[in-house]
């Protein structure tokens, strides 16, 4: 997103600490992408807190590394579910390498990170969520919304032929 509009339209972005430019939640992934510059401005345009630390375009320790690339799939809006889902979990395999020598703040946020990402990919893999959710790409519905949706396409073709013998017996 790299317009006051759109931004103005998002949630704010939700980054583990104040100090990180790419982990977390909510990420203005392509507005950063563009420099500190735009990004500064395009939030005070747009009303929205500046979060992380300058330059906004670079990550600022392992774990926003590892969050940088993971957000790259995420911004892309062709990006399949399953896509996202090997970007979920090549993340998780990124921050798994993080250990207490990279500080332990930075260690226990990587485990919270992984535990995060275990319950996001059991929802979709279990159909509650659409696979890829939370990304712009994805699958378009749930696994249970498909399933949903089919009952739904079934009672009306249901009503139809109950119509259509009524008309015939009547």
């Amino acid at each position: 997103m790299t317009t006051v509009e759109e931004v103005k339209k998002l949630g704010r972005e939700n980054h583990l600490t104040n100090k990180y430019n790419f982990a977390g939640p909510g990420t203005m992934y392509a507005a950063r992408m563009r420099g500190s510059d735009f990004y500064e401005n395009l939030m005070r345009e747009a009303g929205r807190k500046i979060v992380g630390t300058k330059p906004y375009d670079v990550p600022i320790n392992k774990l926003d590394t590892c969050a940088k690339t993971h957000d790259s799939v995420y911004n892309n809006p062709n990006a399949t579910g399953d896509e996202v889902q090997k970007a979920d979990r090549d993340f998780q395999d990124c921050i798994g390498k993080i250990t207490v020598s990279d500080g332990i703040q930075q260690s226990l946020l990587a485990k919270a990170a992984t535990a995060g990402f275990d319950a996001k990919l059991a929802a979709e893999n279990i159909g509650l969520v659409r696979k890829g959710s939370l990304a712009d790409g994805g699958d378009k519905q749930s696994t249970l919304g498909k399933k949903l949706s089919n009952l739904g396409s079934l009672g009306k073709k249901a009503t139809n032929s109950i119509k259509r013998g009524l008309k015939l017996s009547g």
